[in-house]
């Protein structure tokens, strides 16, 4: 008999309906790319090998005093012109290069690029906790909205009435108890280098004025398709089969139009989004799909709430002052001339 029967897998097909950013933590400034405004892509230079190419042509102090301004509006762009650097020998000191797309303005003075994440290659790829944490907010959503009258506690005494329930430590209800040790995500596939692109951070406004923000992230263009192998152990008693876990996709992505977006007048240049079998995914998607407080404590008392914690945390914006939704920004940013959300992804499960 096979001893792992119990373990059931899927094909999950995640495909991008906005670009999607998550975050490596490292961010490159300036200096440290090389942005071609004839070809309107940016080079991802490779420092050792820049350094020891600029020391082979005599140029190391050049680029010492370069790099010790400070002040200086000049980009990398500028110093390979000055120092007449040729493009084939910037192709050979690129680590990769990213489609600039809506996100950068010749004439501007230039902003860092936060990367997206990347395995040991260099090559993009989504990381299978990010999936599994959206599928954990969805989760909770369902089983919170069939209460009638959620208990209001702490979220995360509620989390675990909720989730941690097998009872394998009878003694309290932990983590080791959770019914999402049920599941587990792969790490995506990597995705095709030329599917990144760089995007601009936009704060839409409630009636629907767009404020461009001077931070650039690179992500995943839209209509990509990334896919993951999820695993289903059958040996643990719960609720989560892949009919739930659809239905969960499902009802949260019309919870999360009808709550939250449908408060934004989006401009005449957007990308509508019905959300049908959608979550939203990533480091800029927004506070609003990331906890659970909307569906704890129904919208009204939940504005309350959230524009309480975000007046405490930025005290300059008024935030006490939200009366339809808080947040009151939608994070978007522009594609190809259309202004998207942040991290819509349709969500495919085989």
């Amino acid at each position: 008999m096979n001893s792992y029967s119990h373990l059931k897998t899927y094909k999950i097909e995640l495909i991008t309906k906005s670009p999607v950013y998550i975050g490596s933590g490292t961010e490159f400034h300036k200096k440290e790319f090389y942005y071609d405004r004839t070809k309107n892509v940016v080079h991802i230079i490779e420092t050792q090998e820049l350094l020891s190419f600029l020391i082979q042509k005599g140029l190391i102090d050049e680029y010492e005093k370069y790099m010790l301004t400070y002040k200086s509006n000049k980009d990398l762009y500028h110093f390979m012109g000055t120092c007449k650097i040729n493009t084939k020998e910037i192709n050979k000191l690129t680590k990769y290069t990213v489609k600039v797309g809506d996100a950068l303005v010749a004439n501007r003075t230039l902003s860092s690029i936060q990367q997206f994440v990347r395995d040991y290659e260099g090559n993009p790829y989504i990381p299978g906790s990010s999936l599994k944490g959206c599928l954990r907010t969805a989760i909770l959503w369902k089983m919170i909205s069939k209460e009638k009258r959620p208990p209001e506690n702490k979220i995360k005494t509620l989390e675990a009435k909720y989730l941690n329930t097998l009872n394998l430590n009878a003694k309290e209800l932990n983590e080791c108890n959770s019914i999402l040790r049920g599941i587990s995500i792969s790490d995506s596939q990597p995705i095709d280098k030329d599917k990144i692109i760089l995007t601009r951070k936009i704060d839409l406004s409630l009636n629907g004025k767009p404020f461009p923000l001077n931070a650039i992230r690179e992500a995943i263009e839209p209509g990509t398709s990334v896919y993951f192998t999820l695993t289903i152990d059958e040996s643990i008693d719960t609720c989560l089969n892949v009919d739930y876990l659809r239905e969960c996709i499902r009802d949260y992505g019309k919870y999360y139009y009808d709550t939250y977006i449908s408060a934004f007048k989006l401009p005449y240049n957007s990308v509508y989004e019905t959300f049908d079998d959608s979550l939203v995914l990533g480091g800029a998607s927004g506070y609003f799909g990331k906890n659970i407080i909307y569906p704890l404590l129904g919208k009204e008392k939940a504005v309350k709430k959230v524009s309480a914690i975000m007046d405490r945390k930025f005290k300059k914006h008024n935030h006490k002052l939200d009366y339809k939704i808080s947040p009151r920004t939608l994070k978007m940013t522009s594609y190809k001339g259309k202004l998207y959300q942040y991290g819509v992804c349709k969500l495919l499960i085989d």
